[in-house]
Formats: structure tokens, sequence, C-alpha cells
């Protein structure tokens, strides 16, 4: 059974692997993710920062997402990451979360939710996963990260008007 829950500071060393794990991420994308990470955990209150877990039977993270409000926007929220531990990946644990947050969002009244991923061969599985859960690709930047790496832009129509619209 799957419990989605906010990230706790006994969380960290179980999203530390899952992020060291992680095949596709650099290490300067790994050194981000959880610099993130410890600005949730050590925050207090006023946080940019939102972490959701899912959790297995044993209690630890199988997956988590970030996300936080896109700065100077009404409404519109970034997914930072959503990485799942290797050994969970296809049980739909990543949709779980994304549906989650989109809950939380919507219930917050947002309007957009926007991710971006790398146009590299290794992130595929990224891609199409944005894709199946009703993200349509909106922009691509050619060379964005580095020469042949484009940085490509999903959003996804999350408030009430949208539903039926997009």
């Amino acid at each position: 059974m799957l419990c989605i829950r906010d990230v706790v500071g006994a969380d960290r060393p179980a999203i530390i692997s899952i992020i060291e794990r992680a095949g596709n991420l650099t290490e300067e994308e790994r050194g981000c993710a959880l610099e993130l990470l410890d600005i949730y955990l050590n925050g207090g209150q006023d946080k940019d920062y939102f972490f959701v877990a899912a959790a297995g039977g044993d209690g630890l993270p199988a997956g988590y997402v970030c996300y936080g409000r896109a700065t100077l926007t009404r409404g519109t929220y970034d997914i930072y990451w959503i990485l799942v531990d290797p050994e969970s990946m296809g049980k739909g644990i990543g949709t779980a979360l994304l549906g989650h947050v989109e809950a939380l969002l919507k219930k917050a009244g947002a309007r957009l939710m926007v991710a971006e991923t790398s146009g590299l061969p290794s992130y595929e599985r990224a891609r199409l996963f944005y894709l199946r859960c009703g993200f349509r690709e909106e922009a691509r930047v050619r060379d964005f990260f580095n020469a042949g790496d484009d940085k490509v832009i999903y959003v996804k129509d999350v408030s009430d008007a949208a539903i039926g619209g997009r």
C-alpha cells in the first residue's frame, strides 16, 4: 500500500539514495536536488519548495516530488524534481505523486503546472511520463543545458476552467 505524505527529516537518507541511484542525473543535478531537499528540511515555515513522498509499507520513500510556486506568477507552479526509486519504477508511483500534487494545487487555486527536463535520450522516459500525465510540450530551447542538450518545457492546465477545455 502506498502512502503519499509530506517529506520529513527521517526521509533524507532514503531520498538521497533515490537521487544517487537515478541513472540519468549529472553530478550537478544530484547536487541541486540535494540542496533543495536541505532547504526544504531546514527552511522553517516560509518555504519556496515543497516535498511530497510516496512511502511503501516499510514507511520509506519509494519516490518523491519537489514543487513550488513560480515566482511572480498567479497560480503557476513548477515541478522541480520527480524521482522514483529505480527498483520501483513502472508501478505507478510517479503518476500517483503527480496526481496528488495536482489535487493539492487545484485546491490552492493553481492554473498551470510547469515541468522542464532535458532533451537527451537518457531523459526520454521522463518526457513520455509528462505526456502520459496530461502535460503538453510547450517549448524547446535548443542547446540550453549544453551543446546538443535541449531544455524541454511541459505545461499542464489544472484550473477548473481548463477541465474539458484543452
